[in-house]
């Protein structure tokens, strides 16, 4: 069995232990990883965290003793770009440590916990993922074990662990303005449902039109990129929020794939020096900066808001927050910026789910509950 499919495993069990009363991982504040097997809840010794430390260079992972080359500790910048970061492995509890945010415990040999303020993270060996409070969010680099110390990426520790501490903050409102994006119209029909003629075109734009005024009521003015079933191009949609001066930039969809695929998912513009969750067959260049990579750190809090609200609201599959570079109407804002898939069209039970208003409804209701 893949590895990544091992992972999921505990996740099932510990959901089905926490609907059978099981209190210990509400308590951890962790519903994703397994019940802890002895020798648990080991401390990382203070004079082991910083043994090792991995140079990626091109072509080799060369391992060397001595400890990791850090970026100094800042604060939260919200719409300033963070700089690029030397690509190194830290030790994951050293890390944590120096930059105030918890402390590491290993949960068996391959898992770890992070335990923060803001709540706890799970990670296990080279899982393409890591959970924050029982949701998922892809990382960059899998998480690397050497002698028993978990080593992150700096670009994971500074990219993705570091702005989800905030994710319970508000989203900043800056000028009021946000844009609804309802993917595809017009000669652009989208996915096809798998239970006949009907198309992602129409549930997008009705999930729109019932996301306006959930957030009129809360203050936002809504600016959409289409309020009917036209046709329009990507730099079309990008104008649109250009022309509003608009401070977020939502696009709503719903996706498609093989047998099996299910679930809800969120992207966000990947960083730079990182390779995309997801690239249907474009090039991904690690090295390019997107315009929309200014928002770095806004984005994967937006990105966190929404999707977690949406899990709570919707109670669909997990399919975690992911990284793209390929979607031009999220990588080409000037705002911070956030693709839903909203389920799959393609699976037969979730087709029929968002063939229903209400479910469309429950969605919406769920992105207005982020924006509050």
């Amino acid at each position: 069995m893949p590895r990544f499919h091992l992972f999921l495993v505990p996740v099932l069990i510990a959901a089905w232990l926490q609907g059978c009363g099981t209190s210990q991982w509400e308590r951890g504040g962790v519903t994703g990883l397994p019940a802890p097997v002895e020798p648990a809840n080991r401390p990382i010794p203070a004079e082991r965290q910083a043994e090792v430390v991995v140079d990626r260079q091109p072509g080799s992972m060369i391992m060397r003793p001595g400890p990791p080359e850090t970026a100094p500790v800042s604060g939260r910048q919200n719409n300033i770009p963070q700089p690029d970061l030397t690509p190194t492995w830290l030790s994951l509890a050293q890390w944590a440590s120096e930059s105030g945010l918890g402390n590491v415990q290993s949960i068996s040999t391959n898992q770890f916990h992070l335990t923060t303020h803001w709540g706890v993270f799970g990670f296990a060996e080279r899982a393409p993922y890591a959970i924050f409070n029982g949701w998922q969010f892809r990382l960059g680099y899998p998480v690397r074990i050497s002698d028993g110390i978990p080593l992150i990426h700096s670009l994971d520790a500074e990219k993705n662990l570091r702005p989800l501490v905030t994710s319970y903050e508000r989203v900043p409102r800056g000028n009021g303005v946000i844009c609804i994006d309802a993917g595809h119209g017009g000669s652009h029909s989208g996915t096809k449902s798998a239970l006949g003629e009907f198309f992602e075109k129409s549930y997008a734009l009705d999930w729109a039109l019932r996301l306006q005024p959930l957030l009129e009521q809360r203050g936002w003015r809504v600016v959409l990129t289409r309020s009917d079933d036209r046709t329009m191009s990507l730099e079309e949609r990008i104008r649109v929020a250009d022309q509003a001066d608009a401070h977020l930039f939502i696009s709503l969809h719903f996706n498609a794939a093989g047998p099996g695929a299910a679930g809800l998912e969120t992207y966000c513009t990947t960083p730079r020096g990182m390779p995309s969750t997801l690239t249907r067959g474009y090039s991904d260049p690690m090295s390019a900066t997107m315009p929309n990579n200014h928002f770095d750190t806004p984005n994967i809090h937006l990105a966190a808001r929404v999707h977690s609200a949406l899990l709570r609201h919707v109670g669909m599959a997990d399919r975690g927050i992911r990284r793209a570079r390929f979607m031009t109407v999220i990588a080409q804002q000037k705002r911070p910026a956030v693709l839903i898939e909203g389920g799959y069209l393609s699976d037969p039970g979730e087709a029929r789910q968002i063939g229903t208003g209400s479910y469309r409804q429950k969605l919406a209701e769920a992105v207005a509950m982020a924006l509050q």
